[in-house]
């Protein structure tokens, strides 16, 4: 019944849970139990302590404000940091007010406790160690960890004063010999874990910077090393954003189909998405850890297994009182004292080919009701096509299948039975976001319900609405709103030079030579990475969503492929406008096609008022008169147009203006620049300009400015 360790394998993989005290627990009974998510203490819900049903759970809670974080849990990554307590201003009037009420830098030792900074004496100034501190005193200086809590209302400016002393950029950063363990934080506190050890100090100040515009960054405490390993291994499957239809969540579960506690902590979950209202919005995926890979092919009875593991009669095993039967009537199901311990392989190798063609879920259900309620022998090969064809799958073609894919599924189950030792394991991400939970055992209606919401509530630490074209508001799902990029414009309050700030040797170049010389022959290459560059396609979907049927759009420095989604079917006009004529020939999705050059002749050959939309991708940064083509942009676009200007961090350098070229802020310094050629273009010309990040999480950064055509 998979109540107990494997003892004939290297990786000892036992159930979550324990028929005589039904523990939804991973350790052994005698151990002080917590649940599997627990990260950190102060993120320790009550509803997640509370789905250990019938344990004497030692679980420590330390109460955490009820606030969003202006500048969320982090420790320094320089040597000592001084700090003045924060002071408010009113953005309009420049004047002092009285600081917000739960505002403030909150501080937290090394066991989880928090405080709030009081003092009476402004002047006060706080001296606190960084991460290299205490990695060079070998732990005798510990890091602070802290953070600002924001209930700071729009219209109110923070302000403190800040000294961080580093050292050169090429400092290392080492322990001093035999303090290495005592240097850094393990367990829930592992901001500063191993990883900050023998790293520069420009290093570890660059990871510094984007943990702190991350997300993760307000998902703080429950992310484990182990959540982003099996993240990594289990990509999101994408849904198509934009519908309006809410969270889309995305649930791995790994375990051996004939678990009992899986079965049943499933049935819960679906009630829950039931009860949730999600069951359009929730995927299912499953993946083999098996209990014992090496049972024989003629199984095992149930009763000798428990009796010789657990020492349980059958008597016990087949009377109403057994655990297990009570937890299962409790999720609907009536578990079949007679079935056998049997081998699954060959059962994953069928869910896997029907994964394929989207009814793994269905056939998963199908089979663990076969085999917990009917007893049904699931390793036979007659009892695995009968499943097969109940769902709506080719018997012989899927079988068959399932031979090509054993070997996948071996490689499958060794990969993660590594990082598992116990099961059923579950991993829940916000697909839109990836933040997430991963956690084990057996669970309640209730407590599924709890953690449906709280990845629910990950997933609004990403994303972003902005002005879209025709007055339409546009979804962004995958952009981070705390990035220095999405911060960009905002950050200006409405501020811009008064005049156009850059003179004619900012657009110089390293190479001067005519650019139809460089792209005389086709460039049939993509710039970015794969997920960087269906991320840019996502956002043109959102983008192309919000506009009419037959709408128009204009790609400018084209190319043989403009990444737009099969939204751009709706359109009437694609015009690609570039540098090389082959390649904007390959330009499947194009209805037109112009060769100019930018640099050399401005003027556009489209009447006034002619399209929708008009992109420009990863060529902003070569443009030696941007005023002069945003302002054919703008004449172009219809009144409500939108126009959208992509670029990320790379570049061919020699033929980069150069402005581009040497700003040393990538991202922001680029989106300044960007929104500048926008604000110092025709009088009343654009309006309504945002910046965002949409950077997928790992491949080149993505970073977009948008700007529209006024109505009127």
């Amino acid at each position: 019944d998979g109540l107990a360790s494997m003892r004939t394998h290297t990786t000892p993989v036992k159930t979550a849970g324990h028929a005589g005290d039904g523990m939804a627990t991973m350790q052994t009974p005698s151990a002080p139990v917590k649940p599997t998510s627990t990260g950190y203490p102060l993120e320790l819900s009550g509803s997640l302590a509370g789905s250990l049903a019938g344990s004497a759970a030692e679980v420590s809670e330390v109460p955490q404000p009820e606030t969003d974080y202006w500048l969320p849990w982090h420790v320094d990554s320089n040597f000592v940091t001084i700090l003045h307590k924060e002071m408010y201003a009113s953005e309009i009037t420049g004047e002092f007010i009285p600081e917000p009420p739960g505002s403030g830098l909150m501080l937290m030792n090394e066991v989880g406790e928090t405080t709030m900074l009081n003092c009476s004496d402004p002047n006060t100034l706080l001296l606190q160690m960084g991460a290299f501190a205490q990695i060079y005193t070998g732990g005798k200086l510990k890091a602070c960890r802290h953070a600002v809590l924001n209930p700071v209302k729009p219209g109110v400016a923070r302000f403190n004063y800040c000294n961080f002393w580093y050292v050169p950029w090429d400092t290392l950063c080492t322990a001093p010999e035999g303090m290495e363990a005592t240097a850094v934080n393990k367990g829930w506190n592992a901001m500063m874990d191993e990883s900050y050890l023998n790293i520069t100090m420009k290093q570890s100040f660059t990871a510094f910077r984007q943990f702190m515009v991350s997300p993760e960054a307000r998902v703080q405490f429950s992310d484990s090393q182990r959540f982003k390993e099996l993240s990594a291994l289990l990509p999101i499957v994408r849904r198509k954003q934009g519908d309006g239809s809410g969270p889309d969540i995305q649930v791995d579960l790994l375990t051996d189909v004939r678990c009992p506690f899986s079965f049943i902590s499933q049935m819960n979950l679906q009630a829950a998405i039931q009860n949730m209202g999600l069951q359009d919005s929730v995927v299912v995926r499953y993946h083999p850890v098996f209990l014992n890979p090496n049972v024989p092919k003629e199984g095992e009875s149930l009763d000798d297994y428990l009796w010789r593991e657990f020492g349980y009669t059958k008597e016990y095993a087949h009377s109403e009182d057994y655990p297990l039967r009570r937890y299962g009537r409790e999720a609907g199901v009536e578990m079949n004292p007679n079935r056998r311990v049997v081998n699954t392989f060959d059962a994953f190798c069928v869910i896997h080919a029907a994964q394929e063609k989207g009814l793994q879920h269905e056939l998963v259900q199908l089979l663990s009701r076969w085999y917990f309620e009917e007893a049904k022998d699931i390793s036979d090969a007659s009892v695995l096509r009968a499943a097969v064809e109940a769902v709506g799958l080719d018997g012989e073609a899927t079988m068959q299948r399932s031979q090509e894919l054993r070997g996948a599924v071996q490689d499958r189950y060794e990969e993660y039975s590594a990082m598992l030792g116990e099961v059923p394991h579950f991993l829940l991400r916000e697909q839109a976001s990836g933040n997430g939970l991963e956690l084990g055992g057996l669970r309640s209606v209730e407590a599924w319900e709890q953690v449906l919401q709280q990845v629910t509530e990950r997933g609004k630490f990403m994303g972003m609405t902005i002005d879209g074209p025709h007055g339409r508001q546009v979804r962004l799902d995958r952009a981070n709103p705390f990035t220095p990029v999405s911060h960009a414009l905002p950050a200006q309050h409405g501020w811009l030079p008064s005049a156009w700030p850059y003179e004619e040797a900012d657009f110089s170049r390293m190479d001067e030579r005519p650019d139809d010389q460089m792209y005389a022959e086709p460039r049939l290459a993509e710039h970015l990475d794969l997920d960087s560059l269906q991320s840019i396609t996502d956002t043109y979907e959102a983008i192309f969503k919000a506009c009419p049927d037959g709408f128009k759009v204009l790609d400018l420095c084209s190319s043989w492929n403009s990444h737009y989604p099969a939204e751009i079917q709706r359109a009437s006009q694609v015009a690609v406008h570039g540098l090389n004529s082959v390649e904007l020939e390959m330009n499947e999705v194009a209805t037109e096609r112009h060769v100019q050059d930018l640099n050399q002749q401005q003027k556009l050959p489209w009447a006034d008022n002619t399209f929708d939309v008009a992109t420009l991708a990863l060529s902003v940064q070569y443009l030696t008169k941007p005023r002069e083509v945003f302002a054919e942009m703008q004449r172009v676009l219809k009144p409500g147009g939108m126009a959208m200007i992509v670029f990320s961090h790379r570049s061919f350098i020699e033929k980069a203006v150069r402005l581009w070229a040497a700003e040393p802020d990538d991202g922001e310094g680029h989106a300044h620049a960007v929104c500048r050629y926008f604000q110092h273009g025709p009088a009343k010309g654009w309006e309504k300009l945002n910046t965002m990040d949409v950077s997928p999480r790992h491949g080149d950064p993505v970073w977009i400015v948008t700007a529209v055509k006024p109505m009127h």
